[in-house]
């Protein structure tokens, strides 16, 4: 964790393609959590975000 961000990297294979894939923990509070998900064709030089998650305690 960085400046409140989590960042976890790994590699995968989708469609047949060698990807980089990352995942971000962000906004982290008591009560929430954000959690990102993103694939890169390109070794990590973009990133295109295709899922997020907004997490909220319920009580």
């Amino acid at each position: 964790f960085e400046a409140g961000v989590g960042t976890f990297l790994c590699e995968d294979v989708f469609d047949g393609r060698d990807i980089h894939v990352r995942f971000l923990w962000s906004r982290i509070t008591e009560k929430s959590a954000r959690w990102e998900q993103a694939f890169s064709p390109d070794g990590g030089k973009t990133w295109e975000t295709n899922w997020i998650m907004d997490f909220a305690r319920q009580v």
